[in-house]
This record gives C-alpha cells, sequence and structure tokens, in this order.
C-alpha cells in the first residue's frame, strides 16, 4: 500500500508529488495517469493553440524553491529572450525543460482511473488495466473536464480535442477559418494561422479584452487569500466570479493581436453564434460568417471532471457548484482524499487550477503529509 497516490499526473499531481517527495522523504508516493509524461496534455494543448510564452509569472512553476526556474534558465543557457516582460514570463521552451526535469523523479503508473472505494486504513483505486491499488492518501487532480462544445458545433474540431493535430494534418494554406472564442487560446490559434496565411476570423461576445493575467496578481498571496478564506463558503462562487478576468490575453498577445487586426490579417467579429449552416456560423443578428473551417476555442466545461462527479455520486460526497468540491482547508474531501486543481478554487482561490494553484495545493498538502508522519506510531519510535 502506497502512502500518497495521485490521481492525475500532469502538471498539477506532478507537482504535488515532489512536494509530498520532500515532505516525506520515506514515504511511497506515486501519480496515476494514462499519459506517458507530465507533459503530454500540456504539450498537445499548446501546439495547438501555438503557445510560445507562459501567462504566468517567472515564480510559477513546478519546483520546490521560489526561484528554481530562474536557476534553471540561468544554468541551462536560456537567455533573457526566454523571459518576457515585467513579470518574467518564461518561455514554454524554457517552462517545459524544467518541468521535465522536475517531474522526473516521481513514480508514474500510466493507466486510467475508472473509480475509487474507502477501505480500511486508506482508498482502493480501480483502472482500466484490471488491477486494483490502495493508498492511505489519494489526491484527486486529474485536470479540466471535456471541451465546452455548444449545442450547434457538437460535430466542430475543439483546441482541446485529444486528437486536434491530426486533424489539422495537410490544410490547405488558402482556407478560411472561423475560430469560436475570443478569449487567450482562440487569439493565440488566430495568429498563429494567420501567420501561416489563413483568413482568420475570430467570433466572441465582446472586444477584444486585456488583462495581464486572468486574475489579479493579489490572488497568489496572502493580500487576496485571506479575506477570501474568512468568507462563508457559500460567498466564495461569487467572489471567485468577481476575481476572474475571462475570454482576456496579455499584452504581447493583444499587441499582435492589434496589429493583425490592422492590417486585416485577421478579421474579429462581436456577437452570439445561433446555428451552423452550410456556408458558416450564423449569428443571433442574422449575420453568416462564412468559413472553410470552424474551430472551437470555447475552453472546459464548467464543472468538475468526470472521475470526480462520478466519485461525487457514488460516495455521496457534496459539491458546492458543478464545478467545485466542498472542501476542508486541508484539501480534504473525505479521510484521506483530497482534491487539487479547479475544483479546490473554493479553499485555494482564484488561481487554483492554474500553476500557481499547483503551488499552493502541494504546499498545504506537504503540511498535512509532514503532520502525519510527526504523529504516526513508526515516528514516534524512531530515535
Amino acid at each position: 500500500m502506497r502512502d500518497w497516490l495521485i490521481v492525475g499526473g500532469g502538471l498539477h499531481g506532478s507537482h504535488i508529488a515532489r512536494r509530498l517527495q520532500a515532505a516525506c522523504p520515506q514515504a511511497a508516493v506515486a501519480v496515476i495517469d494514462p499519459a506517458a509524461s507530465a507533459l503530454a496534455a500540456w504539450r498537445r494543448r499548446a501546439d495547438a493553440c501555438g503557445m510560445r510564452f507562459l501567462r504566468s509569472s517567472q515564480a510559477h512553476h513546478l519546483g520546490l524553491k521560489t526561484a528554481a526556474l530562474r536557476i534553471h534558465a540561468r544554468e541551462n543557457g536560456y537567455g533573457r529572450e526566454h523571459s518576457l516582460g515585467r513579470y518574467l514570463r518564461p518561455s514554454r521552451a524554457l517552462f517545459e525543460d524544467h518541468a521535465r526535469t522536475v517531474a522526473a523523479p516521481v513514480d508514474r503508473i500510466a493507466t486510467h482511473v475508472e473509480a475509487l472505494e474507502p477501505v480500511n486504513g486508506g482508498w482502493r483505486i480501480h483502472a482500466a488495466d484490471g488491477r486494483r491499488r490502495q493508498a492511505r492518501n489519494v489526491v484527486l487532480a486529474p485536470g479540466p473536464a471535456a471541451p465546452a462544445q455548444p449545442h450547434w458545433g457538437r460535430q466542430l474540431p475543439h483546441l482541446f480535442d485529444d486528437d486536434f493535430a491530426a486533424h489539422c494534418a495537410g490544410r490547405a494554406a488558402t482556407e478560411r477559418i472561423v475560430v469560436i472564442g475570443g478569449g487567450l487560446t482562440g487569439v493565440q490559434y488566430a495568429l498563429d494561422r494567420a501567420d501561416a496565411g489563413h483568413e482568420v476570423t475570430v467570433i466572441a461576445p465582446h472586444r477584444p479584452r486585456f488583462a495581464a493575467f486572468d486574475s489579479d496578481p493579489c490572488n497568489a498571496g496572502p493580500a487576496c487569500l485571506v479575506p477570501f478564506r474568512l468568507l462563508p463558503i457559500e460567498q466564495r462562487p461569487q467572489a471567485l466570479e468577481r476575481a476572474r478576468n475571462p475570454g482576456t490575453v496579455p499584452a504581447d498577445i493583444h499587441a499582435r493581436l492589434t496589429a493583425q487586426l490592422a492590417r486585416g490579417a485577421i478579421r474579429w467579429q462581436q456577437g452570439m453564434v445561433r446555428s451552423l449552416g452550410e456556408r458558416g456560423p450564423q449569428l443571433a443578428d442574422g449575420r453568416t460568417i462564412t468559413a472553410d473551417e470552424v474551430i472551437l476555442a470555447t475552453g472546459f466545461q464548467p464543472r468538475v471532471h468526470e472521475l470526480i462527479e462520478r466519485t461525487a455520486q457514488r460516495l455521496e460526497l457534496p459539491l458546492v457548484t458543478p464545478a467545485l468540491t466542498r472542501i476542508d482547508a486541508d484539501l480534504a474531501w473525505a479521510p484521506g482524499l483530497y482534491v487539487a486543481g479547479g475544483p479546490a478554487s473554493l479553499q485555494l482561490g482564484a488561481m487554483a487550477g492554474n500553476i500557481r494553484g499547483a503551488q499552493l495545493a502541494g504546499k498545504r498538502l506537504a503540511r498535512v503529509a509532514g503532520a502525519a508522519e510527526r504523529l504516526s506510531p513508526a515516528s514516534a519510535a524512531l530515535p
């Protein structure tokens, strides 16, 4: 029986595993995830939208020390061109290289988790490979829910589809592409396609919007997190909505977009899509946007991952909203069962789903693990 098993071995799960390893060097820690590496889903989505730099600051990474990414850059020949702007936002190349290094010592089990159930002294994991594994503690960090598909476009390719790269293979450079969604992912993809010679139109319910981050930087630390945690649980979902900046892009992307809009390489159509016709999307005001191909950049479904949803139903564990679990200050949903990522936002705040959220969850779970180790009979017997 392992001491800690993290369901979901992506960026969040890998960082949490490293935190637990550091807090309890003798503990048996592993992540379980069908992907071969911690960066598989990350790379796929970054490739899809043409990401060049992260939106988060240099301080947000998978390492255990505040300056870990900066030190990695210096020691591995990454120059100033890999740090962007006031917050020294890292290049994708730098971040991924560092993340691979950090995640390498984590024991990975390559399979899909289908269910979990409580057993005496811990939890039993039912996996797609037919094996049943047990752990004293389980962390649910499976990532976001499935891509959001509007009712009128369920047949359309989505940037976050697992097979999106295969769908795009062999595309002609003259195709007229319509992108549904004016957030960071959609705008990055539009810029990437415009650079490749396509005629691109973005459809969004709003004009291009600028914000340095997807929420105010104070949500990364006590200035905003302490007042947030003092709110009653029932008021926190509304506070999260107020804290976030959906559908926005940072300054460098906004500048590139403005330049492409000015030269006509990208067109921006403000409106809501009502249906999909033979010629292209039809807007609520009657306009039809002609397209050879329509791509969805509509984010993820606003709900917890299906594994968390099934677990809530089967074990009658509480959700505050379809996207948020009711967990305590230690991120515990049940004894020995913890939640990280976006579903933990009621404890970790507006940045729970991003890299800073992984850091916050990792530190909190490391404290839990360290306290448990100090209180265990085995530890008490040590000289």
